[in-house]
Parts: C-alpha cells; structure tokens; sequence
C-alpha cells in the first residue's frame, strides 16, 4: 500500500499520524522459521540486512509485517547515506520499523481497520527486541506531530486513516504523505559533461514516466561528494548509449552523454516551473528500491477544494475534493422538498456540515440506500447491492444474503466523502445498520422503535417515559431520539457483545413490561388494522440487516425533518417532533454537541438487567 503526496497539513481524529522514516520500505514474511525480508520490488534483503533477518528467525509464528528498514544516528534521527552504506562502513544501528501487519497464523488481516492492524501488531511483536521496533503513531493532532518533524528535521509524516484497510501495492488517498520538504524521485537518463575542477560528470539528467514515456524534468548538478560522484559514475558508464530515452528532443545546458534507464535518484527542489521543469534540484540518494514504472511526478492532492460548474441544460454542477477524495455533484439546483423551497444542493450542505457529528453512527456499518432523485414527491427506489458503481475510494463491503441466496455489495459510509456521495445519488435519509462489518451478527446496541398508529404524539411521548421507567428499573442506560416522521426511537448500548436474537429477546421483553404497564394505549401486535389508536412497540428492529435513519439524518418528508437525538428532559408533553429539521439542527449542534454518542460506548448487562426485571417482577405480584 502506497501513500499519496498532500500539500495540506491536517489534524482529524479519524486519521492516525506516523512518523516518515528515510529508509528501504521492507516487508518480512516469516513462513515455520524460513525469513524473508524484501523491498516492494522483490529486492531481497536478506543478506544486505542479515541481523535483521536473524532475529526475525527467532519469531514463533507465521506472520507478514511492513515496515522500514533504517540506520539511527546517535540522536535517533534515521540517515539513508548511513544506510546505504552499512554493509561496507557498519556505522549506526540497523532498525527494522514495523508499521503494519498483513497476516498472521493463516488469517488474511487487510480487511481489518488500520487502527486494528496496529493494536494486534503491538500486541505480538516483543519489546525487548534491539533492532525490530514497532512504529508508533499519535491519534488526531497531525498538525502539532508535523511540526515537531520539521524542528527534528525529519523527512516528514504520514496520515493514515485510522479505519482504512490495506490495498496491496496500490497508491490510496487513505495513506497520505507530508513532506517537510520537497522531493522528487527520477529515473537518471544521462549525465553532462563536468564543469571547472569537479571530475566524472557535471549533472545528472532527469525524467520521469508520463503514460509509458519519459519525460524530461530537468538537471541536478549539486549534492554529489567526490565518493558519490565517482559511486555514480561507475554505475553509469555501462549504460551509456546513442539513443536518448525521451521521445521529444530536449535542451541541456551542455552536450549529454545518454544512458539506458536503469537507476533512480532521490532529488530535492523549490519547486516546478510552468514549464514542468525542477527548480534548483539537489541530489539526495540513489533510491535501489524502486521499479522504474513507479517513477512519475508527484503530484500534490488538494484534501479540500470545490469548482462550480454550470451545464448546458442550466443545471448547477460542481467538482469537489473532500479528504484528498474527487466526486462530481450534479443538479445542486433541483428542488427536493418544494413546499420548502430546499433544494439538493442544500441537502449536501447540512450533510457536509453534520458530519462530524454523524459519522461516528455510520462508518463500518453496511448502509441500505433510499434513493429520491427526484426529490420527495418524486419515485423514489432503494438499493442494497452497489456492486461497480462507486468511486474506488468508497468502501464497499461483500455481504452473503440467505434471503436471496448470493453476496451482496454495500456501500459503507466511512467518511464525509462517501456521505456527500450518497446525499448526491439522492439519498436524502442515511439508513445504516445496528452492526458493523467486523461484528455482523452483534449490534452496538437495541431500538424500540415507537410507532403510533392513529394517536396523538403526546402518547408516544408517554410510552417513551414508561419505555425509561423499565429501563431504569432493569439498570439499563437509555437514549431518546426523534424518528424524524411520527414515532420515537428509544436506544440501549449493547458494546457489540451481545447476537440479534439475544438483543431482540431483550427488546421483547422491554416491551412487554411496557405494554402491561400501559395496555390502554400500546400494542405489541405488528398489523397496522389491529393496532388502530395504538403506539406500536416494535421491538423486531433487532435483526440482521434491518435499518433505520440514522441520528442527525434527513427525512423525506415536507419540513425537511431531521432524526434528532433528545434529553430525556426534553421528552415531554407538547413535544412535537416536526421542529427539528435541517435549518436549525446545526446551530443546536453547535450548543448542545452530540449528547448521543454514549450509544456508542460500554453496553449493558443484559443478563443482570433480565435478573433486576425478574426481582421487580415478583415484588409487584
């Protein structure tokens, strides 16, 4: 997995910050005792870092790691040119940096989050060990951790989202690298004849590969010691040839000697001229761990940017960049809800703006899509399968379905990205599940879902409180929120430790208890005609794949209502649910914060709950 090159420096708590180490990109799997360290390109290792090799030996299991292999200086700042030449100078001390784990003892890792990866990474590989460490990271504050790479003078940092999984030799935006300064790696295409008093050459000259094809990117002329000029040299003049390497003739301050491309340096520079040209270029290293195909220009991805563009049939398109991520948003002019007059682009603004708030609810859970295209008094379709339709950068989860007997492709919704994504398919309410793909089968917790059947929103409210009263009996924490249409939403933590039908049973029984307490107004039974005049106490939400809008979601009703997470204090009589919708839930953001988030923490006792509702039980016979 390769990192792109970003320009912006970001502090996000949903991205973890490493340092980036100036070293050979090593991977080392390890097979019943065989070792076999080798860089991306298959260079094997083995013998030119042999400690490392043999204490990877002594490791009691079958296991790939990532890393970087690098020599500390005795401040502990990582020196390539003392890495380049350990084997002939043995100075400093030889670190294998491991930063990931892909396998272990037959189970493929990659699927797992990062932040995963690393916990079970720390907890496998020995302390005690001198020259293989793990590669630690700080959480959230890339701003702060960059700046203290700057003072260090380190090379740079890498920000990696926190729940991205691994993609074998492929460059993502998940992993992002920010250089403390700037750098290019180049394939060398000849050399100019040397200048004054400095022998071998004068300059090195540069390219890089542009769809299959070399490109001319300029002349290092500086960096070289009198050891390094002569190194490179050497390495060159096998090479020399006829034929230039580049297809367009180029201009070079002197005549230059042509060479085959074999060999890749590392240069650092001011910046690109608009001729695409490298200003004032330095050589830095000989960089023997890369394919020559790998070499292309860096360029910087803008995380945030926004281009408005204006089509030939009037409608309002725009081209965004959110987290390093490209996506097209079109007909932000539409009307979705035309008594209110809010169009899509509206939508996609209260979702851009919520998000920070409502991703905690969404990311690794499967979504199920609610489609209004057409906004809401338009056809509107749902879709679960979204096999070959989302951008390479959306997560997409294979699910097998027994209902229909096949797998099948969601969409799951990580990041502010994705969420603009959907609201632009038309998904103007987010329908998540109870579960997250790492722990299908155990929801994060259970919802009655309060549903009134031709009856005043004041008896939802008063089943609600007796739903509490239960619950508080049972010791279980609960928390309210609006449906965003009629009903109520009543939430208990479960911690994902508990499968659908314990969940359920639980909910049933809640249930149950809350019907006997108020009979006169509730029903447990499912058919709309016989629970007319009723609150319905659906408890058979608790189930794999089931849904529902998701805290802070738009609903597809006139008013733009939003499902909004309450106080229990605010649970009261005269409550009316339609006054939370998308023009005011930010700025009650902005006061409140997200006083729901401990759905998402410690659950209950289901067992001890069961017990206390037994006892209650028995006292009131």
């Amino acid at each position: 997995m390769l990192a792109e090159l970003t320009n912006e420096v970001f502090s996000d708590d949903d991205w973890i910050f490493e340092i980036k180490w100036d070293g050979y990109r090593a991977v080392a799997e390890i097979n019943d005792g065989e070792v076999n360290l080798h860089s991306r390109n298959n260079i094997l290792f083995n013998q030119k870092f042999y400690p490392i090799v043999e204490t990877l030996k002594t490791f009691d299991m079958n296991v790939i790691l990532d890393g970087e292999v690098v020599i500390v200086d005795e401040f502990g700042k990582s020196s390539f040119q003392l890495l380049q030449n350990y084997q002939k100078s043995g100075k400093g001390i030889l670190v294998y940096y491991v930063f990931d784990i892909i396998y272990l003892n037959g189970f493929d890792l990659t699927r797992l989050p990062l932040i995963r990866r690393k916990e079970i990474l720390k907890k496998i590989l020995p302390e005690d060990l001198a020259n293989i460490r793990y590669s630690d990271h700080i959480s959230g504050d890339g701003k702060n951790f960059y700046k203290v790479a700057e003072e260090r003078g380190l090379e740079g940092i890498l920000a990696k989202k926190a729940d991205s999984k691994y993609e074998p030799a492929k460059r993502s935006r998940n992993w992002l690298k920010m250089k403390t300064r700037k750098t290019q790696e180049a394939v060398i295409c000849g050399f100019t004849e040397p200048r004054g008093s400095r022998d071998k050459f004068g300059s090195l000259v540069l390219g890089v590969y542009d769809e299959g094809e070399l490109v001319y990117i300029g002349q290092a002329g500086t960096g070289f010691t009198d050891t390094r000029l002569k190194q490179i040299s050497a390495k060159l003049k096998p090479l020399i040839t006829n034929k230039s390497p580049f297809t367009k003739k180029i201009k070079t301050n002197t005549p230059p000697t042509w060479v085959k491309p074999k060999y890749i340096c590392e240069v650092e520079f001011l910046e690109w001229t608009e001729e695409g040209l490298l200003r004032a270029p330095v050589f830095i290293k000989l960089r023997e761990d890369k394919n020559l195909d790998e070499i292309i220009k860096e360029e910087e991805i803008d995380m945030n940017d926004e281009k408005e563009l204006v089509t030939n049939k009037g409608t309002l398109d725009k081209e965004i960049v959110i987290g390093g991520n490209k996506l097209k948003i079109t007909n932000l002019n539409k009307i979705y809800f035309p008594d209110d007059g809010i169009t899509k682009g509206e939508l996609i603004d209260y979702y851009r703006k919520v998000s920070k708030y409502m991703l905690p609810y969404l990311k690794g859970r499967p979504e199920s899509l609610n489609r209004h295209p057409n906004g809401i008094n338009g056809k509107s379709f749902y879709q679960k399968d979204v096999k070959d339709q989302p951008p390479d950068w959306v997560h997409v989860e294979k699910i097998f379905s027994e209902h229909n007997s096949k797998d099948i492709n969601y969409l799951v919704c990580n990041d502010e990205a994705t969420l603009v994504y959907l609201a632009n398919l038309g998904c103007i309410e987010i329908n998540p599940w109870f579960s997250r793909v790492e722990s299908l089968d155990y929801p994060d917790y259970l919802v009655l879902d309060l549903d009134p059947e031709d009856i005043s929103f004041d008896k939802v409210v008063e089943t609600a409180l007796t739903v509490k009263e239960v619950l508080d009996i049972a010791g279980a924490k609960s928390y309210c929120k609006t449906s965003g249409a009629t009903g109520l939403h009543i939430y208990v933590p479960l911690g994902a430790k508990y499968n659908y039908d314990l969940a359920r049973d639980f909910a049933h029984l809640v249930a149950q208890f809350v019907h006997h307490k108020i009979p006169g107004f509730t029903s447990l039974e499912r058919s709309p005609s016989k629970r007319q005049k009723k609150v319905y106490l659906d408890y058979l939400q608790n189930r794999p794949g089931q849904t529902l809008a998701a805290p802070y979601s738009v609903r597809p009703r006139p008013g733009a209502p939003v499902a909004t997470p309450l106080k229990w204090n605010e649970v009261k009589i005269g409550l009316n649910p339609a006054s939370f919708h998308i023009k005011n839930i930010i700025s009650r953001l902005n006061k409140t914060g997200d006083i729901f988030k401990e759905v998402l923490q410690k659950g209950i006792d289901i067992e001890k709950c069961i017990s206390k509702l037994e006892q209650y039980s028995k006292k009131k016979k």
